[in-house]
Protein backbone atom coordinates (compact mmCIF):
# COMPACT_ATOMS: atom_id res chain seq x y z
CA UNK A 1 0.00 0.00 0.00
CA UNK A 2 1.47 3.44 -1.05
CA UNK A 3 1.97 5.66 1.93
CA UNK A 4 -0.47 8.65 0.00
CA UNK A 5 -3.13 6.70 0.42
CA UNK A 6 -2.88 6.46 4.41
CA UNK A 7 -2.63 10.58 4.12
CA UNK A 8 -5.33 12.61 4.55
CA UNK A 9 -6.93 13.55 1.04
CA UNK A 10 -6.06 17.45 -0.14
CA UNK A 11 -7.63 18.56 -3.12
CA UNK A 12 -6.24 21.24 -5.90
CA UNK A 13 -8.80 22.99 -7.90
CA UNK A 14 -7.64 24.49 -11.06
CA UNK A 15 -9.37 26.87 -12.76
CA UNK A 16 -9.42 27.87 -16.71
CA UNK A 17 -11.54 30.84 -18.92
CA UNK A 18 -13.44 33.56 -16.98
CA UNK A 19 -14.42 34.99 -13.88
CA UNK A 20 -17.92 32.93 -13.69
CA UNK A 21 -15.44 29.84 -13.76
CA UNK A 22 -13.52 31.52 -10.55
CA UNK A 23 -16.62 31.74 -8.62
CA UNK A 24 -17.93 28.31 -9.44
CA UNK A 25 -14.13 27.01 -8.76
CA UNK A 26 -14.59 29.06 -5.22
CA UNK A 27 -18.16 27.86 -4.11
CA UNK A 28 -16.94 24.41 -4.82
CA UNK A 29 -13.94 24.85 -2.59
CA UNK A 30 -16.19 25.89 0.22
CA UNK A 31 -18.31 23.24 0.18
CA UNK A 32 -15.33 20.54 0.27
CA UNK A 33 -13.91 23.05 2.98
CA UNK A 34 -17.48 22.52 4.99
CA UNK A 35 -17.40 19.15 4.68
CA UNK A 36 -14.25 18.85 6.48
CA UNK A 37 -12.18 18.27 3.36
CA UNK A 38 -8.60 20.10 2.64
CA UNK A 39 -8.53 22.56 -0.39
CA UNK A 40 -6.42 24.53 -2.49
CA UNK A 41 -6.85 26.83 -5.02
CA UNK A 42 -3.60 26.01 -8.08
CA UNK A 43 -1.02 25.46 -5.86
CA UNK A 44 2.04 25.16 -6.59
CA UNK A 45 3.55 23.46 -3.53
CA UNK A 46 2.62 19.63 -5.01
CA UNK A 47 1.00 18.21 -1.13
CA UNK A 48 -2.32 17.68 -3.13
CA UNK A 49 -3.05 13.82 -4.19
CA UNK A 50 -6.57 15.31 -5.78
CA UNK A 51 -7.11 17.43 -8.79
CA UNK A 52 -10.29 19.20 -10.07
CA UNK A 53 -9.87 20.92 -13.62
CA UNK A 54 -12.63 23.53 -14.21
CA UNK A 55 -11.86 23.69 -17.98
CA UNK A 56 -12.64 26.57 -20.65
CA UNK A 57 -14.43 25.64 -23.86
CA UNK A 58 -15.62 29.17 -25.70
CA UNK A 59 -12.57 29.59 -28.04
CA UNK A 60 -9.69 27.55 -29.73
CA UNK A 61 -6.61 28.83 -27.50
CA UNK A 62 -9.21 28.32 -24.54
CA UNK A 63 -10.11 24.44 -25.31
CA UNK A 64 -6.16 24.02 -26.37
CA UNK A 65 -4.86 25.10 -22.97
CA UNK A 66 -7.88 23.00 -21.22
CA UNK A 67 -6.60 19.82 -22.90
CA UNK A 68 -2.85 20.17 -22.33
CA UNK A 69 -4.08 21.01 -18.69
CA UNK A 70 -5.63 18.07 -18.05
CA UNK A 71 -3.12 16.05 -19.95
CA UNK A 72 -0.11 17.58 -17.74
CA UNK A 73 -2.33 16.27 -14.71
CA UNK A 74 -2.98 12.92 -16.35
CA UNK A 75 0.54 12.38 -16.46
CA UNK A 76 1.48 13.81 -12.76
CA UNK A 77 -1.16 10.70 -11.83
CA UNK A 78 0.72 8.21 -14.11
CA UNK A 79 3.65 9.12 -12.50
CA UNK A 80 2.15 8.29 -9.11
CA UNK A 81 2.15 12.13 -8.03
CA UNK A 82 -1.74 12.15 -8.44
CA UNK A 83 -4.68 9.79 -7.19
CA UNK A 84 -7.39 11.22 -9.04
CA UNK A 85 -8.20 13.85 -11.56
CA UNK A 86 -11.80 15.13 -12.04
CA UNK A 87 -12.66 17.33 -15.12
CA UNK A 88 -15.26 20.06 -14.94
CA UNK A 89 -16.20 23.45 -16.77
CA UNK A 90 -17.63 24.08 -20.05
CA UNK A 91 -15.13 22.22 -22.25
CA UNK A 92 -16.02 19.34 -20.25
CA UNK A 93 -19.95 20.26 -20.63
CA UNK A 94 -19.77 20.53 -24.11
CA UNK A 95 -17.11 17.82 -25.56
CA UNK A 96 -17.73 15.21 -22.62
CA UNK A 97 -18.16 12.06 -24.75
CA UNK A 98 -15.40 12.80 -27.36
CA UNK A 99 -13.24 13.58 -24.33
CA UNK A 100 -13.96 10.36 -22.41
CA UNK A 101 -12.85 8.42 -25.38
CA UNK A 102 -10.00 10.55 -26.12
CA UNK A 103 -8.40 11.08 -22.24
CA UNK A 104 -9.64 7.83 -19.96
CA UNK A 105 -7.43 8.57 -17.41
CA UNK A 106 -9.50 11.07 -16.33
CA UNK A 107 -11.10 9.89 -13.08
CA UNK A 108 -14.82 11.61 -13.77
CA UNK A 109 -16.32 14.13 -16.09
CA UNK A 110 -18.67 16.95 -14.65
CA UNK A 111 -20.85 19.35 -17.14
CA UNK A 112 -21.15 22.92 -15.87
CA UNK A 113 -23.83 22.57 -13.60
CA UNK A 114 -22.80 19.05 -11.65
CA UNK A 115 -21.52 20.66 -7.99
CA UNK A 116 -23.55 17.91 -5.92
CA UNK A 117 -22.04 15.01 -8.38
CA UNK A 118 -19.03 16.34 -8.04
CA UNK A 119 -19.06 16.55 -4.23
CA UNK A 120 -20.17 12.69 -4.17
CA UNK A 121 -16.97 12.03 -5.40
CA UNK A 122 -15.91 13.10 -2.35
CA UNK A 123 -18.49 11.55 0.01
CA UNK A 124 -19.70 14.95 0.61
CA UNK A 125 -23.24 16.45 0.58
CA UNK A 126 -24.12 19.64 -1.08
CA UNK A 127 -24.99 21.98 1.66
CA UNK A 128 -27.61 24.52 0.05
CA UNK A 129 -27.87 26.70 3.09
CA UNK A 130 -24.07 28.10 2.48
CA UNK A 131 -25.45 31.15 0.36
CA UNK A 132 -22.00 33.21 -0.09
CA UNK A 133 -19.63 30.86 1.55
CA UNK A 134 -17.01 30.49 -0.87
CA UNK A 135 -12.81 30.24 -0.17
CA UNK A 136 -12.00 33.09 -2.25
CA UNK A 137 -8.93 33.14 -4.91
CA UNK A 138 -8.89 36.75 -5.94
CA UNK A 139 -6.63 38.96 -3.38
CA UNK A 140 -8.98 39.54 -0.13
CA UNK A 141 -10.35 43.20 -0.83
CA UNK A 142 -12.32 42.26 -3.87
CA UNK A 143 -14.71 39.73 -5.16
CA UNK A 144 -17.10 38.75 -7.97
CA UNK A 145 -20.10 37.88 -7.31
CA UNK A 146 -22.63 36.30 -10.09
CA UNK A 147 -25.94 37.28 -10.64
CA UNK A 148 -27.31 35.18 -13.13
CA UNK A 149 -26.36 31.76 -14.99
CA UNK A 150 -26.21 31.03 -19.29
CA UNK A 151 -27.92 33.26 -21.51
CA UNK A 152 -30.67 33.36 -23.69
CA UNK A 153 -29.18 34.48 -26.60
CA UNK A 154 -29.06 32.43 -29.63
CA UNK A 155 -25.48 34.14 -31.46
CA UNK A 156 -24.25 32.43 -33.85
CA UNK A 157 -20.35 33.04 -32.84
CA UNK A 158 -21.32 32.01 -29.22
CA UNK A 159 -21.79 28.73 -27.54
CA UNK A 160 -22.57 30.08 -23.99
CA UNK A 161 -26.31 28.35 -24.29
CA UNK A 162 -24.72 24.81 -24.79
CA UNK A 163 -22.43 24.78 -22.36
CA UNK A 164 -24.20 27.15 -19.61
CA UNK A 165 -28.56 27.04 -20.63
CA UNK A 166 -30.50 29.51 -20.92
CA UNK A 167 -31.08 32.81 -18.39
CA UNK A 168 -31.49 31.79 -14.46
CA UNK A 169 -31.30 35.12 -12.32
CA UNK A 170 -30.38 34.51 -8.43
CA UNK A 171 -32.95 36.23 -6.53
CA UNK A 172 -32.36 39.24 -4.94
CA UNK A 173 -32.47 38.82 -1.42
CA UNK A 174 -29.56 35.68 -1.71
CA UNK A 175 -27.40 38.32 -3.82
CA UNK A 176 -27.38 41.17 -0.89
CA UNK A 177 -27.15 37.92 1.74
CA UNK A 178 -24.21 36.96 -0.14
CA UNK A 179 -22.64 40.43 -0.69
CA UNK A 180 -23.08 40.75 2.93
CA UNK A 181 -21.08 38.05 4.03
CA UNK A 182 -18.39 38.73 1.68
CA UNK A 183 -17.89 42.09 3.21
CA UNK A 184 -18.05 40.43 6.52
CA UNK A 185 -15.12 38.61 5.38
CA UNK A 186 -13.13 41.94 4.54
CA UNK A 187 -13.92 42.58 0.73
CA UNK A 188 -14.41 46.16 0.00
CA UNK A 189 -15.40 45.82 -3.54
CA UNK A 190 -17.38 43.53 -5.85
CA UNK A 191 -17.98 43.03 -9.37
CA UNK A 192 -21.12 42.07 -10.48
CA UNK A 193 -20.97 38.97 -13.27
CA UNK A 194 -23.02 36.96 -15.52
CA UNK A 195 -23.49 36.25 -19.49
CA UNK A 196 -25.31 39.30 -19.65
CA UNK A 197 -25.92 41.36 -16.69
CA UNK A 198 -28.73 43.79 -18.50
CA UNK A 199 -31.39 40.31 -18.74
CA UNK A 200 -30.79 40.26 -14.72
CA UNK A 201 -34.39 39.58 -13.94
CA UNK A 202 -36.44 38.81 -16.37
CA UNK A 203 -36.57 35.45 -15.72
CA UNK A 204 -38.10 35.56 -12.00
CA UNK A 205 -39.42 38.94 -11.89
CA UNK A 206 -41.08 39.36 -15.46
CA UNK A 207 -38.84 42.67 -16.27
CA UNK A 208 -35.76 43.42 -16.30
CA UNK A 209 -34.63 44.58 -12.59
CA UNK A 210 -30.63 45.26 -12.51
CA UNK A 211 -31.47 49.05 -11.48
CA UNK A 212 -33.42 47.52 -8.17
CA UNK A 213 -30.35 45.18 -7.29
CA UNK A 214 -27.45 47.73 -7.90
CA UNK A 215 -29.54 50.01 -5.21
CA UNK A 216 -29.93 47.04 -2.58
CA UNK A 217 -26.35 46.14 -2.94
CA UNK A 218 -25.46 49.88 -2.75
CA UNK A 219 -27.02 49.73 0.91
CA UNK A 220 -25.07 46.93 2.09
CA UNK A 221 -23.11 48.58 4.87
CA UNK A 222 -18.99 48.11 3.91
CA UNK A 223 -19.37 47.71 0.37
CA UNK A 224 -17.24 50.68 -0.69
CA UNK A 225 -17.41 49.83 -4.74
CA UNK A 226 -19.62 48.18 -7.07
CA UNK A 227 -18.68 47.47 -10.78
CA UNK A 228 -20.50 46.34 -13.53
CA UNK A 229 -19.18 43.75 -16.10
CA UNK A 230 -20.78 42.50 -18.92
CA UNK A 231 -23.77 44.66 -20.64
CA UNK A 232 -25.21 43.91 -24.27
CA UNK A 233 -26.19 46.69 -25.93
CA UNK A 234 -29.84 45.69 -27.50
CA UNK A 235 -32.49 46.83 -25.16
CA UNK A 236 -30.40 48.46 -22.81
CA UNK A 237 -32.43 49.30 -19.59
CA UNK A 238 -31.10 52.86 -19.54
CA UNK A 239 -32.66 53.68 -15.45
CA UNK A 240 -29.35 51.84 -14.64
CA UNK A 241 -27.38 54.95 -15.58
CA UNK A 242 -29.47 57.37 -13.21
CA UNK A 243 -28.67 54.68 -10.56
CA UNK A 244 -24.98 54.77 -11.43
CA UNK A 245 -25.40 58.43 -11.08
CA UNK A 246 -27.06 58.78 -7.88
CA UNK A 247 -25.26 55.94 -5.86
CA UNK A 248 -21.80 56.72 -4.26
CA UNK A 249 -20.54 53.22 -4.59
CA UNK A 250 -21.47 52.09 -7.83
CA UNK A 251 -18.17 52.58 -10.32
CA UNK A 252 -18.89 54.82 -13.20
CA UNK A 253 -17.42 51.68 -15.43
CA UNK A 254 -19.31 48.77 -17.48
CA UNK A 255 -17.69 46.46 -19.84
CA UNK A 256 -19.48 45.70 -23.44
CA UNK A 257 -20.02 42.17 -24.58
CA UNK A 258 -20.23 43.48 -27.87
CA UNK A 259 -16.44 45.08 -28.23
CA UNK A 260 -14.92 43.81 -24.48
CA UNK A 261 -14.84 47.95 -24.44
CA UNK A 262 -15.18 50.08 -21.25
CA UNK A 263 -17.71 52.76 -21.07
CA UNK A 264 -17.30 55.65 -18.89
CA UNK A 265 -20.48 57.01 -17.58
Amino acid sequence: MKTRTLQKDKVNIITLGCSKNMVDSEVLSGQLKANDIDVVHESAKKDHNIVVVNTCGFIDKAKEESINTILDQVDLKKKGKLDKVYVTGCLSERYRGDLEQEIPEVDAWFGTMELPLILKKFDADYKAELIGERLLSTPSHYAYLKIAEGCNRTCAFCAIPIMRGTHVSKPIEELVAEAEKLVRSGVKEIMLIAQELTYYGLDLYKKRRLADLMNALADVKGLEWIRLHYAYPTKFPMEILEVMKQRDNICNYWTCLCSTSLILC
